[in-house]
């Protein structure tokens, strides 16, 4: 299967936040975050990243979906404290976006509480998910260096952004 890998010039462009930083400690983050669901009532909560899903985890979140993959800036952590409704194991290396894990993402959506592990790494994983989420919907993930934690409010706007940023990636079928 084919990929979307990351571009030098891109790299730098995705270290911006893609949505609202919001800057704090994880469980004031967590606090406005529930707050910004309770105003919006998204249709699907999706968190990108193990810090953020084991915060959204730790307080009691357990229908948004959770992509992680057992690391925390590149540093192994292991996947305890996580569990779900459905569990999907995808690879995806460094630097890409493989085909296998953007259909993982979207068959994922369906579910409540779906986990997908990754083995590789997850960090481009907001891309797709932002394209695959129901209108109205909030993808969350970490910023960082441990800068804080970004939520995007899915729209047309934020798709159409994605859509330009994935287009400028190279892509190597498989």
């Amino acid at each position: 299967m084919g990929r979307f890998v990351l571009t030098r010039e891109l790299r730098a462009l995705l270290k911006l936040p893609l949505g609202d930083l919001l800057k704090g400690d994880e469980e004031e983050n967590m606090k406005r975050l529930k707050e910004i669901v309770a105003e919006y009532k998204p249709p699907k909560v999706i968190c990108v990243g193990d810090r953020v899903g084991r915060s959204a985890f730790k307080a009691g979140f357990d229908s948004w979906i959770k992509i992680f993959d057992g690391k925390e800036m590149r540093r192994e952590i292991g996947i305890s404290g996580f569990k779900g409704n459905r569990i999907f194991i995808v690879e995806n290396e460094a630097g890409t976006i493989s085909n296998m894990a953007w259909m993982t993402i979207s068959e994922a959506i369906k579910y409540d509480g779906a986990l997908i592990l990754v083995r590789g790494e997850e960090d481009l994983l907001t891309l797709p998910a932002i394209l695959e989420a129901p209108e109205g919907s909030i993808v969350v993930y970490g910023q960082p260096p441990r800068a804080g934690m970004v939520f995007v409010r899915v729209n047309e706007e934020k798709r159409n952004l994605v859509r330009r940023i994935i287009g400028s990636m190279t892509y190597e079928p498989g």
